[in-house]
């Protein structure tokens, strides 16, 4: 396209147009560009979350439901219902702050600043040591928990609780969550992370550019 046909679809907020030179804004076009394409692939992954996290957890609830037979059911069910709900509202209210965004040319640098701490909540919190190392493996315990019952066949606490199947309980949870901490990690970055650094590459080229233009 020539230089009209650039100025006509970069509508900065820029007032004197004649600071602008093709160089200049075709380099903002292909930033625009970037991001979009980063924050979409964002975009398809919460809802690629939301969807597994969802079934699973209904899929999940059922089979409880209809497999523990037992006086604390209802108890260990409605545990489990607010443990899912949170976290799944968690990335529900985060996705709901980037669904509609769109990087447009005219608000470029602020539509960048704010997708970008948008989703670096959620990454630092997917990141966090409450999540890798209090959050996961309580999840992990809590399942684990959940097939002492089902084994327990009418069992007391304290028989279904004795020191060896605490023991059993504990070494197990170790060993899943040195497993299970570092794929969470990866899938985290290849999700979420590695998105986010392209938008704040975005950023940066953005930035360069207004420093060249001084």
């Amino acid at each position: 396209m020539d230089f009209k046909e650039i100025k006509n679809v970069w509508k900065d907020s820029v007032k004197d147009e004649k600071l602008l030179n093709k160089e200049e804004i075709e380099a903002k076009l292909k930033i625009k560009g970037k991001s979009n394409t980063a924050l979409n692939k964002v975009k398809r992954n919460y809802k690629i979350e939301l969807i597994l996290g969802g079934s699973f957890s209904v899929f999940f609830i059922v089979w409880m439901f209809m497999n523990l037979a037992m006086d604390y059911k209802f108890i260990i069910i409605t545990l489990t219902v607010l443990f899912f709900g949170i976290l799944i509202s968690f990335t529900w209210r985060n996705f709901r702050k980037v669904r509609k965004t769109v990087i447009s040319s005219e608000q470029l640098k602020p539509a960048l600043v704010k997708t970008i701490k948008d989703i670096e909540i959620y990454v630092n919190f997917n990141k966090s040591n409450f999540s890798k190392f209090l959050l996961l493996p309580f999840a992990i315990c809590f399942g684990m928990v959940i097939g002492l019952f089902m084994n327990s066949e009418d069992k007391g606490i304290l028989e279904i609780f004795d020191s060896v199947e605490i023991i059993k309980l504990v070494v197990t949870l170790v060993i899943v969550s040195a497993v299970f901490i570092p794929i969470s990690q990866y899938f985290n970055k290849k999700m979420y992370k590695q998105h986010l650094d392209e938008l704040k590459q975005c950023l940066k080229e953005f930035e360069n550019i207004e420093d060249e233009n001084k």
